[in-house]
């Protein structure tokens, strides 16, 4: 017998006369298939991933079983409709604590509509998925069998701020719930269900060695639902913490191409986890909002190390330091402290004839707490790296081969750009946007260290315009070097634009 679920917390709910998903005594959920392209998209990524044999085991159990489609009787009432058979991913749970994150900074394809691009343009810029690279579109957090779940209101935590999105994944482990922002969570289950070989954290660490390596799709608009069973440990039993990814209606192919989008997202949400696990102190019983700006680990530059050394630990789940969890001492080799990530060139046949590689701690262990992190940005002929920023570090950038141009621009919109050579060094101040170009009839190579192991990457440009507006994109540089005065003869100029 079909009825709605106990446990949805985002996504459109069966109804009143409302379509929605559906769910039997056999551990299926029926998720109706949708008419336009969204539904068929949906249904060849689910066939296309069960049949895909380079998919490892133990990433498929990070996704729903899918059991292929079938006509049920629709919610709405509107008679047999096709739906998509997927494994019910809380069959067998009691009262668990859900949270629906949509990863990506950015929850739109190229290939879209301009329609729905700028509808989720709008929602992007207006949430915490430009700031962090992911949003809440759903949650609830079992409280106790007397007051039930807290389960504030889909639309509401979707506005909400990066502060107060931490916030609440520090709420989703405490042992008290409250509605209200201006209360701090104690995080008394931060370590059983975020932490530990089996947690949270430790399950999305290795998704995201997956999504380092993968190249066969790209996940708009995909939610990683994290759950577990409060009550279970409240009673000192595992509390049967696991992460799944839902909605892949707006899965494209990679075509050999990282995907750099989701894996910002998760390498955030990472980040966040880390900090609840590694900093204790920031859990409290009582403090105000206020008190959070103040105490807070201030956003313009990385904890203090606590150590000489800290490798990033990606086996090892034991907690030894700040940053990402970090390799027991014993086990700490030379390797750990070089990178080749940065040996060859990166991919630049693309629109922009570019390509950059940032390497952080997390692909380069030796970084962990150190505040460094490095790139190599590699530009053909007439290849240029689009106005950026870097949130959490300066850049200084040093010209290995070629000639470019690089500059900034100040909180005054005032441009400061100089023509580069050989062997020159620029700096990028935190923060401000900033781009490069290649100036030369050469291949350019520019080498780049940043002071955070997490500098993150903001693209105005990459947000603003489709990848193959030529005409746009040409006329925002044009308007950039316009602002200051290069030293640059005008016939270089010419030759470049031309």
């Amino acid at each position: 017998m079909l009825k709605i679920p106990d446990h949805q917390v985002a996504g459109h709910r069966a109804g009143k006369g409302k379509l929605g998903p559906l769910i039997d005594d056999s551990r299926h959920f029926y998720k109706p298939l949708q008419s336009d392209e969204r539904g068929s998209n949906e249904v060849s990524f689910y066939a296309s991933f069960s049949s895909n044999t380079r998919i490892p085991d133990h990433i498929r159990r990070f996704f729903p079983n899918f059991y292929g489609t079938q006509l049920v009787e629709a919610s709405d009432g509107s008679g047999l409709q096709p739906h998509l058979v997927l494994q019910d991913l809380t069959s067998g749970k009691v009262n668990p604590s859900i949270m629906d994150i949509k990863i990506g900074s950015r929850t739109w394809a190229p290939q879209d509509t301009e329609d729905y691009i700028r509808k989720c343009s709008k929602k992007d810029t207006e949430t915490s998925s430009l700031p962090l690279g992911f949003r809440l579109s759903g949650l609830q957090i079992y409280e106790s069998r007397e007051s039930g779940f807290w389960k504030p209101e889909k639309r509401s935590i979707r506005c909400l701020s990066a502060d107060e999105v931490k916030l609440i994944l520090r709420k989703f482990v405490s042992s008290h719930t409250s509605s209200e922002l201006d209360s701090k969570p104690d995080c008394a289950f931060a370590s059983v269900v975020y932490g530990g070989s089996t947690g949270i954290l430790a399950q999305l660490l290795e998704l995201k060695a997956w999504f380092e390596d993968q190249t066969v799709y790209h996940f708009y608009s995909c939610s990683v639902l994290m759950m577990y069973e409060k009550e279970l440990v409240s009673n000192g039993k595992s509390p049967l913490a696991e992460i799944k990814l839902v909605d892949f209606a707006h899965v494209v192919g990679g075509n050999g191409v990282i995907d750099h989008n989701f894996l910002g997202g998760l390498c955030s949400l990472i980040k966040l986890i880390s900090e609840i696990l590694t900093t204790p102190d920031e859990c409290t019983t009582e403090a105000s909002s206020e008190d959070i700006q103040k105490n807070r680990i201030s956003e313009n530059g990385d904890v203090d190390n606590l150590q000489d050394i800290c490798p990033t630990n990606t086996k090892e789940q034991k907690i030894f330091i700040n940053g990402f969890l970090c390799k027991n001492p014993a086990n700490i080799t030379a390797s750990d402290f070089k990178s080749s990530l940065l040996n060859q060139g990166g991919d630049t046949d693309n629109f922009y004839r570019s390509s950059m590689n940032i390497i952080t701690a997390a692909e380069f262990p030796g970084l962990n707490t150190l505040g460094l992190s490095a790139s190599r940005t590699d530009l053909e002929d007439d290849g240029l790296v689009t106005p950026h920023a870097h949130p959490r570090a300066s850049e200084m950038m040093f010209v290995s081969t070629g000639v470019v141009v690089a500059g900034f621009v100040d909180s005054n919109n005032q441009v400061f750009q100089k023509f580069l050579n050989e062997g020159d060094v620029f700096v990028f101040p935190r923060g401000l946007l900033h781009y490069c170009f290649n100036a030369g009839f050469e291949h350019a190579t520019v080498f780049s260290v940043l002071n955070s192991q997490n500098p993150g990457l903001v693209s105005i440009s990459g947000a603003m315009f489709a990848p193959n507006d030529s005409k746009a994109m040409k006329m925002l540089m044009k308007k950039l070097i316009s602002l200051s005065t290069l030293d640059l003869g005008q016939s270089d100029m010419n030759l470049f634009w031309n």
